[in-house]
């Protein structure tokens, strides 16, 4: 998990070429749908009821510098190296990760969502997928994403598009990629000079951060002849692919909003429009929006920090010094520029940053958004990832549990459940990075061990539903019976009482239910697996 305090750091210092008979080859073995028929995609932001999942498996030797050269002795490095974009939401998998895995799984109710793979710091590629896509992708960026099971008819490039701009115009995949991440050209821009560093220590309290936001906009205006050019050269390629029926139509429309929505971001960063030009495209975008993207995401950002926030006062949030989130929600409350649907986008993303940096006042601002909001997807969302968990059952106990399906339980009532059994508890929580690395050496010993009698059983200690429950899935233990969500973590007398202050923790409890290991032996350590079997095999 980033903390805040990296992100401190970063706001103020902060090809081979496969031959057509490899590529033959590769194809055919991995079995690629490349039909010829024109898809028949219908892209929209509707979502599906049905959960879904998108499936990546990575083949070829693993490969990715991820490093951010700059003229002085600072780098930093892209920790993410696939990345899905699903709406309101995205998900990372760092590079080590799949390198190890060789195989990614996201899950969605999205029809279509937008995954993208990091080529460098700054360069990467895109890709639409449907739900219940299975595919194959090289480390090596040069061979196009393959796809080995879909539900629909793809066209032969619709996942190579960013490769045959590269090979026409072989700067773009850098010129997109700077002016996706503007945050971090304007990190290079201060790194690469050394009297950067000297003169922003001697800027005190908000003038660091008012550097900064003139410098990220800056380097829009240098961006934005480039991009402009790039996005007329880029839009032909697309016009003669599509004529020639290479890419589908969805692929084709997403490609086109992306180079038009980084144009209108770059251009809102620059000052090139005003307030009232700005609003009139994002209103007249998101309503003939084809796919939501990423892109037009960006857009509405940048729109709330040029025309709102930065009329906003400076504030300080655990020594950082911000416009205040709060006072540029209220005053999005108040705007008529904007369509009721681009606005509630905006207050939607507001509330990110206010939960971020006023955690405590997040409880209000979410109960405005709700009483102002009419689109009911985006107040289920908010209330997902903002709303704590509320105490639903009303028997009395030291902790109370919820279910995937919202059901409330509690600690004796489980106990209850797996009398006669041992029950081995992990206490983990999404932004627990040693619990998660955990999972894997989990869910081995459990299949391990699943024909002895022991229960296993996992508890989150999250504060928010949405974050647990993505968390549990891309961990496998949605599926599973007895992972929970600790309801009360903040007010439980059994954490009290065990001292549970750090994660990831385990406990073993006999088959009476009695506790009979506090802080028991970790699920990767080499006594736990002996220790169970000799529990469960008492009488």
């Amino acid at each position: 998990m980033k903390s805040k305090r990296f992100v401190l750091i970063l706001q103020f210092f902060a090809p081979h070429i496969f031959g057509l008979g490899v590529m033959i080859c590769f194809m055919l073995l991995l079995g690629c749908n490349t039909s010829s028929k024109e898809s028949t995609l219908a892209v929209n932001t509707v979502q599906s009821n049905d959960v879904g999942s998108v499936n990546i498996q990575f083949v070829g030797k693993p490969e990715f510098n991820s490093m951010l050269n700059t003229k002085t002795s600072k780098k930093t490095w892209r920790q993410n190296y696939i990345v899905f974009y699903d709406n309101f939401e995205n998900d990372g998998f760092e590079f080590d990760e799949v390198a190890s895995k060789k195989e990614v799984t996201y899950t969605t109710k999205s029809n279509y969502i937008m995954v993208r793979r990091y080529l460098g710091f700054f360069e990467f590629q895109d890709f639409l997928v449907h739900k219940g896509d299975s595919l194959v992708l090289g480390f090596d960026a040069d061979i196009p994403l393959v796809i080995q099971h879909s539900l629909n008819n793809y066209l032969s490039q619709d996942f190579n598009v960013d490769n045959i701009i590269k090979k026409k115009y072989p700067d773009a995949l850098l010129i997109t990629g700077m002016a996706d991440d503007t945050r971090m050209m304007a990190f290079k821009h201060f790194y690469d000079d050394p009297m950067e560093s000297t003169m922003q220590m001697t800027r005190k309290g908000y003038e660091k951060g008012l550097y900064l936001e003139n410098l990220e906009n800056e380097m829009a205006r240098k961006l934005l002849p480039k991009v402009k050019s790039l996005k007329t050269d880029a839009l032909m390629l697309f016009d003669s692919l599509h004529n020639n029926k290479s890419i589908s139509n969805g692929v084709y429309h997403f490609y086109n909003q992306k180079y038009s929505n980084l144009l209108l971001k770059l251009e809102i960063m620059s000052g090139s429009m005003d307030s009232i030009q700005a609003a009139g495209e994002l209103n007249n975008r998101y309503k003939n929006q084809s796919f939501s993207d990423e892109y037009l995401t960006q857009c509405l950002d940048k729109y709330e920090k040029v025309y709102i926030q930065s009329k906003a006062k400076w504030t300080v949030s655990d020594q950082l010094n911000l416009r205040d989130p709060k006072e540029s929600f209220m005053s999005t409350l108040k705007i008529n520029l904007l369509s009721p649907e681009v606005k509630d986008q905006i207050l939607f993303r507001s509330l990110n940053n206010i939960n971020a940096y006023f955690p405590n006042d997040i409880e209000t601002h979410l109960k405005l958004f709700v009483g102002s909001v009419s689109d009911t997807n985006l107040i289920l969302t908010a209330k997902g990832k903002y709303q704590k968990a509320e105490l639903k059952n009303s028997t009395i106990s030291n902790l109370h549990l919820m279910t995937f399906d919202s059901k409330q339980t509690t600690i004796e009532e489980l106990m209850k459940m797996h009398k006669g059994k041992i029950i081995y508890v992990d206490f983990w929580a999404s932004w627990c990075a040693p619990c998660r690395e955990a999972m894997p050496a989990s869910h081995q010993l459990r299949e391990k061990l699943k024909d002895k009698n022991i229960a296993f059983v996992y508890l989150s200690l999250d504060d928010k539903i949405m974050a647990w429950q993505r968390a549990s899935e891309k961990e496998g233990l949605n599926q599973l019976s007895n992972s929970y969500l600790i309801v009360n973590s903040r007010t439980s007398d059994f954490l009290k009482i065990n001292k549970l202050s750090e994660i990831p923790r385990y406990m073993i409890f006999d088959k009476t239910g009695n506790l009979i290991y506090g802080n028991a032996p970790r699920v990767e350590s080499s006594e736990i697996e002996g220790l169970l079997i000799d529990l469960a095999e008492m009488p």
